[in-house]
């Protein structure tokens, strides 16, 4: 079954699914905020107790939180792209201006490029995303030797160009424009006052390993399925453990073979949609869909009110 027979199936159930309302929204948005901040001020809590094995594992673990809780804004970006994360649509655009402006970015130049890669996922040519990141190889097969490859792209830093584009342009509107002024100049100062807390917990995570998540996302989505034929076969479900979705889905996007075949799902609903669509035999039979370590999304009984 192609994957345009199974969304001509499958489209009416899913669609009018519940959206946040505005206050809803906008205190997640608060909340993946707040996370950021407090676990700047334990970060810089933890350099100044005595240099211990335990204060570096916290310190890194600090660090590494900060990254993922900055993918969770990134995906909330994301959310808003497709309209999918508020109720209103007006919100989604400001609410998906504020979080790039939180990360030094543009939305409209995210929304542009990211609705680009749904409409030619995979094509190098005019898949503005996907194009950019050609040279590492998303599109060769997988091999131990490309998940070496892409393991250790990050630790050498050559994603670093590509996925750490700062965006300072006024394209959002001018309120957005000073947000990300006044964030860098927030930051400057910090890095006078602070500069070892600065470089770990604010320059690391927004610079390297907010960015490495990204890639290595990339990687488990669609490494060796770039430029497939059908878009059914184009990307995949990540059902990894807990821990694993956790760090690289913060918002219950692993399901992205689910996002692709139904962009107007919002997250919160695509684990739900998975068990659906697991009830058909051309989806279950998707190893890029389903997979070894999910055999009881297809064994649970379907949830009709998603």
């Amino acid at each position: 079954m192609s994957g345009r027979v199974l969304r001509r199936k499958y489209i009416r159930p899913f669609l009018g699914l519940e959206r946040y309302r505005r206050m809803d929204a906008w205190l997640i948005v608060g909340g993946y905020v707040g996370l950021i901040l407090a676990s700047i001020i334990l970060g810089s809590y933890l350099l100044s107790l005595p240099l211990s094995a335990w204060t570096v594992a916290g310190a890194v673990a600090t660090a590494t939180f900060i990254g993922t809780r900055l993918r969770g804004i990134n995906n909330i970006v994301h959310e808003c792209s497709h309209a999918t994360f508020a109720e209103d649509r007006s919100d989604n655009v400001t609410i998906g201006r504020f979080c790039a402006a939180l990360l030094l970015k543009s939305f409209r130049k995210y929304r542009d490029d990211h609705l680009s890669h749904h409409a030619h996922n995979g094509d190098y040519e005019h898949d503005a995303e996907f194009g950019l990141i050609k040279k590492f190889g998303l599109h060769d097969p997988i091999t131990p030797r490309t998940i070496l490859r892409h393991f250790f792209v990050p630790l050498t830093g050559q994603h670093l160009p590509l996925y750490t584009s700062v965006n300072l342009s006024a394209e959002d509107g001018r309120l957005f424009y000073g947000l990300k002024l006044a964030l860098i100049g927030a930051m400057a100062i910090f890095l006078l006052l602070e500069p070892v807390a600065a470089i770990a917990f604010v320059i690391l995570p927004l610079f390297y390993i907010y960015p490495t998540i990204n890639f290595w996302t990339d990687c488990l989505d669609h490494a060796g399925l770039v430029g497939a034929n059908d878009e059914i076969e184009a990307s995949r479900n990540v059902l990894a453990p807990t821990l694993v979705r956790l760090i690289f889905f913060p918002r219950n996007d692993s399901y992205h073979l689910v996002h692709h075949l139904f962009p107007q799902i919002p997250a919160r609903h695509l684990h739900k949609a998975h068990h659906e669509l697991s009830s058909d035999p051309s989806y279950r039979r998707l190893p890029a869909a389903v997979g070894r370590v999910d055999h009881r999304a297809v064994d649970q009984p379907m949830d009709a009110s998603l």
